[in-house]
């Protein structure tokens, strides 16, 4: 399974940025929040799930810690909808 990676970009609308989820080749958009300069910089380049979801990367950051809350929510629609596997949680209930 190829890792799926985090990754936000700006939007077209000014202060706003999008959140994507990467498994592969596809980009499926997750949500949008308001522009948050730290936010921004920590999802920019994309991280790898694990440390997309990791409260220890946030280094205390409000804004961030706000995403990492969002994140699982958002993700486990995307699986339903898409019929994909990404959290390790559900990975491990398809194979059982």
């Amino acid at each position: 399974m190829k890792k799926s990676v985090i990754f936000c970009q700006n939007s077209n609308t000014h202060g706003i940025i999008d959140f994507y989820l990467r498994t592969g080749v596809d980009s499926i958009y997750l949500f949008s929040q308001k522009f948050r300069h730290s936010t921004y910089e920590h999802y920019r380049n994309g991280l790898v799930l694990n440390e997309a979801l990791s409260y220890k990367k946030a280094h205390r950051n409000k804004a961030i810690m706000n995403v990492i809350k969002r994140l699982p929510v958002n993700i486990s629609y995307i699986e339903k909808t898409y019929g994909i596997s990404v959290l390790n949680r559900t990975v491990s209930a398809h194979s059982a």
